[in-house]
């Protein structure tokens, strides 16, 4: 680069992507745009997770608040049901999202980012309709499970989306958008809950995807994308090349230099390099298939980190808590059953929030053993609380504990995933997370109640307490800081894990 052209780079907003910080970084009209529209896949499927909690009664038992509640529109006014027919219907949405995260890879590097959104968005519209004008259990549970393959494919585009449009610098506070909008699905969930018939509940699901279908035209693809993944099957790859930095132009902006720095950066990591300065970098098809990354051992690492935050996330007891939190709190607050579940996720919200700001600052690491360490104290003081029948310390560990979520294993766990692996392996990484991430949301709350049975309420909370002691001590030893990092750098560095010197040494990798 010629010092002209630094001299210029140093004098313009829009620094090279290595010089750009968090306080400095600026989104312009078009970035927020950009993330609004993405972020509504992920506020769907929070929305989807949510929706059938507060109305229960009215869908399967006809338990209505009021006459207003009822929609006639020549329908049911419910659909009568046990409640382990109805755990049935709830758990579609976890069927059909393991089978959206498994299919995620191919339609994501095959189509790229904002036409898999388009094509999501007609699931979760299609299967939110369904559900709303269902006469039958049968058709409820279709609906259900459409729109669970909808929101599996979401959940792996979402983070992948955001991670390859904004600077390493920032990943952080905009990865933790994703987490950030499902929290938002499912407190705007249930306080429409609390205020409407069931059907209305549902037909909302048909607004979100009709406004996301609306938007997505005016989002850019992915300009990493397009740039290492490339176009599929023998489409124009010089041009895929100009796109990518149309694309990155209308993101960053001037200078024309800054950005063709960044797609040669991209490109150098993921071992795209030109055949001399004067020849234009070109794309190509470099997108890594499901099974070469479970089976490559240059995947291992990532893997197993992976699969590491996603078992944290899920057996740290989240979903265990959240269920006893409306009974335990209810003694506490009597006639307030319905608020205390919007409580906790505002909770949850506003920790998220705060875990947004200090994402970029405190790191990815810190925060990931921070919030186990402190959950496994909440689980501790928990199962202690319920044992003696504290209900007073039980709700302090409950509020303790979801805000120690929301502040690490809430975001980390799929914000790290396009931060591990280079985009050509994204897709693919994402699918095994989530997918992972299901199967063991599908074993605890199948074991939960059986475990719970054998021995005691609360000292099922201890078991999650050793889950996460060990967790926080693996993430410890094993976990790297991927702060303002590559993937490609994180790889050149023998996946080391930084630790005070009396310890180990600094550059210590003990895979």
């Amino acid at each position: 680069m010629s010092a002209e052209k630094k001299e210029n780079d140093q004098s313009s907003p829009h620094m090279p992507i290595d010089r750009i910080t968090p306080m400095i970084y600026q989104t312009s009209h078009g970035q927020q745009v950009l993330f609004f529209t993405i972020t509504l896949g992920a506020v769907q499927y929070g929305y989807h997770t949510g929706e059938l909690n507060t109305p229960q009664e009215a869908i399967s038992k006809c338990r209505h608040k009021n006459d207003a509640a009822v929609v006639s529109w020549s329908l049911p006014p419910c659909l009568p049901m046990t409640d382990a027919m109805y755990s049935l219907v709830v758990a579609m949405l976890l069927a059909g999202g393991l089978l959206g995260a498994l299919s995620a890879s191919f339609f994501s590097d095959t189509f790229g980012r904002r036409r898999t959104l388009v094509l999501t968005n007609i699931l979760l519209g299609s299967g939110s309709l369904i559900m709303t004008l269902a006469p039958t259990v049968s058709l409820l549970m279709a609906g259900r499970f459409l729109a669970g393959i909808g929101g599996g494919v979401v959940t792996v585009v979402v983070p992948a989306y955001i991670a390859e449009c904004v600077p390493k610098a920032s990943r952080g506070f905009f990865g933790t958008l994703n987490q950030l909008a499902i929290v938002t699905g499912i407190m705007v969930s249930q306080i429409i809950g609390m205020a409407v018939g069931w059907r209305w509940i549902l037909v909302v699901g048909v607004g979100l995807a009709v406004l996301q279908l609306v938007l997505l035209p005016l989002c850019v693809e992915s300009p990493r994308y397009l740039a290492v993944v490339g176009p599929a099957n023998g489409k124009d790859r010089v041009g895929a090349a100009s796109l990518a930095k149309q694309s990155l132009l209308r993101l960053r902006g001037p200078p024309l230099g800054a950005v063709e720095d960044e797609i040669e950066e991209w490109q150098r990591e993921s071992g795209i390099v030109a055949p001399s300065p004067s020849t234009p970098l070109v794309a190509r098809n470099n997108s890594v298939t499901l099974r070469r990354f479970l089976t490559g051992r240059q995947y291992r690492h990532p893997l197993l980190l992976i699969v590491l935050v996603q078992l944290s996330q899920q057996f740290s007891g989240i979903n265990a808590v959240i269920f006893y939190s409306t009974s335990i709190m209810s003694t506490v607050f009597p006639d307030s059953s319905d608020r205390i579940t919007v409580f906790i996720s505002i909770i949850n919200l506003v920790m998220t929030v705060v875990s947004a700001y200090l994402m970029d600052r405190s790191g990815r690491r810190t925060l990931f053993l921070v919030s186990s360490s402190a959950m496994a104290c909440c689980s501790l003081l928990l199962g202690w609380s319920i044992q003696h029948g504290y209900t007073q310390t039980s709700t302090v560990a409950i509020v303790s504990f979801v805000a120690a979520f929301a502040i690490g294993l809430g975001p980390i766990p799929f914000l790290i995933i396009p931060e591990l692996v280079d985009s050509s392996a994204v897709a693919s990484a994402g699918s095994v997370g989530l997918a992972s991430n299901m199967l063991m949301n599908f074993t605890v709350s199948a074991g939960f109640m059986g475990l719970r049975e054998i021995i005691g309420q609360g000292q099922v909370f201890y078991v999650f307490a050793v889950i996460l002691v060990t967790c926080s001590v693996l993430g410890w030893l094993y976990l790297p800081e991927t702060k303002n990092k590559s993937a490609d750098q994180i790889v050149r560095s023998g996946w080391a894990v930084e630790r005070s010197s009396w310890w180990k040494p600094r550059d210590y990798s003990p895979l």
